[in-house]
């Protein structure tokens, strides 16, 4: 073996090679597979980033499924010459669409500036701004900075919901992958143009609005053709962030937004130095913050007729397209349809004016209270809600009053009774208050409806008195349900009556009447008046022959009148909480005893079909309603196709007829017109004169006011009256209306005579009534005849003698068994009284009676029998205060004599004294009679009042008396109707 150093060298050489190189090939090897797995990493991670991003592409919305144009425009509601005048809308709906031609270029090209400057260049997607967007958010660390096209922004408000949607990373990575892949996908099927024009139209610019032409109303009141450069830029400010930037909240933000576009604007060449500067020193945000002003300052809320046509158009969506009520709300406020309204505008300033003149109202007013209140349990999660209803309960026990109600004397009385309340239920919970709604309506209030009988067409509508707090609130016109009273006996008992079997000729005897169930009927005049024509019964609001006459046809068949006369809130049976049984199908119906009510709309309308021949035309708010394509959508133009018959025609005219002589000299002669127009109608007041109407028609048209308090109390007035009479006079006037215009007689009427006892053919002896009806229901069976009149004893009820003090003269009359009967007698007898004298008052063979009379305020001799030949001396002596007004004897004044003295009597005679106060008041009994029923009760006057012209002020007519103030009973659904339907004149 070598062992020279040299060997010794090299061999140490050769080893350390050896192991040089294993050691590289290891590291080689390593590096390799690093190498191979990184590469398969790489290729594994393609994959699975390639088949993520296949599942997000897959999962996109189909280009060709879905739509980026405008969704959601407000409903414009314009009169019946095509002028707008109402719109509808929500945040989201409120955009008025223009057109790209119809967009000024310098508004496209602020917002190409601020958005997109490359947009009429790139295919959907800025790559050059997404590498930009890139290297801030990553190398400056600035993340606010984006790089969605104008394509993309459309594609993320119409199809991604604005990306409310998302909850996670993920999904918005998700959704902006779509977004480019559909902005490419998009910008393939329309033109630039197209795109710019969907965009426009659908930003979201603040303070609610969408869309540029919406906005430019907002901040400005200007259409965009009419916007200045520095309008256009403010407008253009908004995008980024509407909040941040609204020009209204943040003027100061959005003048630095608005620079920016102005700077960009300069920058890419839209604008020049000079009208760079222009806007830039512009004092633009003085005119926005005028405009505001002007905006808060005209606010209003929607009308109640607006309000009613929305609920009208929101039912008939629920109809036509199966929709629920919020559905319905919805497709009104965004589906951007044209509602063509039949308002009247100029009578319903009418109506508006006349409903709120405090000259038509008491002087001490009140106020209804309407509460709700929420409190929050301590575990922050369970609420208390209270409202109204709770409140009255919690009152009345406190009270110990059921009456008690919700109207108080002022406000300022309804917040203390408001927090007293809020503090017992807080204490008794031990929860915190979380909320409130207060609310007062003054008292008492009214509601009134205009209704042009031929087209069903509703002209007006008062909806109540006072300041209007809200959309959608209580409208008293079609929401509340009120009791009728008198008003239903023409629609429910003489209509139907005379429809099937009698006439306004037809009579019926006012005597004691009872209800099924034994109740009796009570008059509102308190007595009997006889043998009435129906159209004495429909003049002088008679109740006993109303209950006779729906008898008569049988409550069913009377029902169904009343539901063919368009009623929708009457009940056929309902069964109560405590298993009562509620029913409209009743006797107490013909006088207004309702288990809910009705509405104005819904009587006026009823009254309608009355005035327009029998014919019921559905009332409607508008005649016309277009979608946003222009389609027509409903039509309401062809009355006919909304009508039916409601009776015939010579039953409509026998009730016009009827009412007539209710205005001219029935109970609502203070509703008589003073232009001279032709009118008729009926008055309705109900139990304890909770509730006060007056309907009545024109051959013009139909019209409804209501009176009363919001909860029952009494309210006694005639002004409801005056109010009707004013609002057709100036209506009348205002439309210059012929004043010989008359509904015509139809064929088929004829006049008839009959029994006015029995209301058949006479016969012998007959008192005769002689008025309209139907030819097909004149009598055709002969009455048996009548015996002449007999006179009664008032004490004895037997034949009166001449020394009888007060008698009375009955007719006789045969009944079905041929027996004898008096006509009008209210007590009980037999066949004696034909024959038996008096046993009281003996006869005076030859005596002559002097019959004595008083009015109030004094006294007289009592009426006298005495022989002929004799004198006899009559006293007369007033009450303390008074003094004898006048004396009369056979009619003719004597002066006012202390006594008077007959001298050789020959003959029966007649004194009456009447009394006057000291101070020279008229009091005496028929004065005093006619001005208290005329204040309180539904009594006729029957003289012509000369001096009741077309009201100015309030009549100097007061009620003598005062209007209770004593709380009553809340109306509730569930309360039963009063037995006789509490129905007076």
């Amino acid at each position: 073996m070598n062992f020279s150093k040299e060997s010794v060298i090299k061999r140490q050489k050769t080893l350390k090679s050896k192991s040089g190189r294993l050691e590289r090939r290891f590291f080689i090897d390593v590096f390799k597979l690093i190498l191979a797995l990184f590469v398969l990493l790489i290729l594994v991670m393609a994959g699975a980033g390639f088949g993520m991003m296949k599942g997000i592409l897959d999962d996109a919305p189909d280009v060709s499924q879905i739509s980026i144009k405008p969704k959601g425009f407000k409903t414009v509601i314009y009169d019946q010459k095509g002028n707008e005048k109402n719109t509808l809308s929500t945040i989201n709906s409120n955009r008025v669409y223009v057109y790209y031609d119809d967009i000024p270029q310098q508004v496209v090209d602020a917002f190409v500036s601020i958005e997109d400057e490359r947009f009429w260049k790139h295919n959907g997607i800025d790559m050059r701004g997404i590498f930009r967007a890139l290297y801030k958010d990553v190398v400056k660390g600035n993340m606010a900075e984006g790089a969605s096209t104008i394509t993309q922004q459309l594609i993320k408000n119409q199809v991604f919901n604005v990306g409310m949607n998302e909850t996670t990373k993920l999904q918005k990575i998700e959704r902006k992958v779509q977004e480019q892949y559909l902005a490419i996908e998009l910008e393939k099927l329309y033109t630039k143009e197209q795109l710019m024009e969907y965009y426009l139209n659908t930003i979201y610019l603040g303070q609610g609005v969408n869309g540029i032409e919406a906005a430019a109303d907002r901040y400005f009141d200007k259409h965009i053709q009419d916007l200045k450069l520095s309008e256009i830029c403010v407008i253009a400010g908004i995008t980024k962030n509407p909040y941040s930037f609204d020009p209204v909240v943040y003027p100061e933000k959005n003048n630095y937004r608005r620079e920016d576009v102005l700077d960009k604007m300069l920058e890419l060449g839209y604008i020049d130095k000079g009208e760079y500067n222009s806007a830039l020193y512009d004092p633009v945000y003085d005119r926005i913050q005028k405009i505001k002003k002007q905006n808060d300052d005209n606010f209003e809320f929607n009308s109640y007729y607006t309000d009613d046509l929305m609920r009208a158009l929101c039912k008939d969506f629920m109809e036509m397209y199966d929709m629920t009520e919020a559905q319905a709300y919805d497709e009104i406020y965004t589906g951007g349809y044209s509602v063509y309204s039949v308002q009247d505008y100029d009578i319903q300033a009418i109506v508006d004016e006349t409903i709120n003149d405090p000259v038509y109202y008491p002087q001490t007013t009140s106020v209804a209270l309407n509460y709700k209140l929420t409190l929050l349990d301590d575990d922050g999660i369970t609420t208390y809600n209270y409202d109204t209803n709770t409140l009255l309960t919690y009152y009345r026990k406190l009270t110990e009053n059921s009456k008690y109600n919700n109207i108080y004397p002022s406000p300022e009385d309804a917040r203390a009774a408001a927090d007293t309340y809020k503090e017992a239920m807080l204490d008794q919970t031990g929860a915190t208050f979380l909320n409130e709604e207060f609310k007062t309506a003054i008292q008492p209030q009214a509601s009134f409806t205009v209704i042009d009988q031929r087209t069903g067409y509703v002209k007006a509508v008062g909806g109540g008195r006072g300041e209007k707090t809200e959309n959608l609130g209580f409208d008293r016109a079609t929401n509340a349900k009120r009791q009728p009273g008198s008003t239903f006996k023409v629609l429910a008992a003489f209509l139907p009556y005379i429809d099937t079997e009698g006439g306004l000729c037809s009579c019926f005897e006012d005597k004691p009447y009872a209800f099924a169930n034994g109740t009796p009927v009570r008059n509102w005049y308190g007595g009997y008046w006889g043998p009435n024509s129906l159209r004495n019964a429909i003049c002088q609001s008679m109740n006993i022959i109303a209950v006779q006459a729906i008898t008569a046809v049988t409550p069913a068949v009377s029902f169904e009148y009343l539901l063919n006369e368009g009623f929708t809130t009457l009940v056929d049976k309902e069964i109560g909480v405590n298993g009562e049984i509620y029913s409209d199908i009743q006797q107490a119906t013909a006088l207004g005893g309702l288990t809910y009510g009705v509405t104005n709309l819904e009587i006026t309308a009823a009254y309608a079909g009355i005035a327009n021949m029998g014919e019921y035309v559905k009332p409607v708010f508008y005649s016309k309603v277009y979608d946003h394509d222009g389609n027509i959508v409903i039509d309401n133009t062809e009355p006919k196709l909304r009508s039916h018959r409601m009776c015939k025609e010579t039953t409509a005219y026998q009730l016009i007829e009827g009412m007539k002589d209710v205005v001219n000299s029935g109970t609502g002669t203070r509703a008589r017109m003073t232009s001279g127009v032709k009118c008729a109608g009926k008055t309705g007041t109900t139990s304890n004169s909770y509730d006060l109407w007056f309907c009545g028609m024109t051959p013009y048209y139909t019209a409804s006011v209501w009176f009363g308090y919001d909860s029952n109390i009494t309210i006694n007035t005639n002004d409801h009256k005056f109010m009707w009479r004013d609002i057709m006079d100036k209506i009348s006037l205002m439309e210059n209306q012929d004043t010989s215009a008359d509904w015509e007689q139809p064929e088929g009427l004829v006049k008839a005579t009959v029994c006015k006892l029995t209301g058949l053919v006479p016969g012998d002896n007959c008192p005769t009534c002689t008025d309209w009806c139907d030819k097909e229901n004149v009598p055709k069976k002969r009455c048996k005849g009548h015996i002449d009149k007999v006179v009664i004893c008032n004490e004895s009820h037997f034949l009166a003698t001449n020394t009888c003090p007060e008698t009375t003269e009955y007719l006789v009359t045969f009944n079905d068994k041929g027996d004898m009967e008096l006509v009008g007698a209210n007590f009980d007898y037999d066949k004696s009284i034909f024959t038996t004298k008096c046993p009281i008052h003996p006869e005076i063979e030859g005596g002559l009676k002097i019959e004595c009379e008083a009015g109030k305020g004094g006294s007289i001799s009592d009426t006298v029998v005495c022989k002929p030949g004799d004198d006899v001396t009559i006293y007369i002596q007033p009450n303390k205060g008074y003094e004898i007004k006048d004396v009369k004897v056979d009619g003719k004044s004597v002066g006012a004599v202390s006594e008077y003295k007959f001298k050789n009597v020959t003959e029966p005679h007649k004194i009456v004294a009447k009394f006057k106060k000291t101070s020279g008041g008229d009091d005496d009994d028929d004065n005093k009679k006619e001005k208290t029923t005329e204040a309180t009760t539904e009594e006729p006057t029957t003289e012509k009042k000369t001096t009741e012209e077309k009201k100015t002020e309030k009549p100097t007519e007061e009620p003598t008396e005062k209007p209770t103030e004593e709380p009553t009973e809340e109306p509730t659904s569930e309360d039963p109707p009063p037995d006789d339907g509490g129905g007076d004149g």
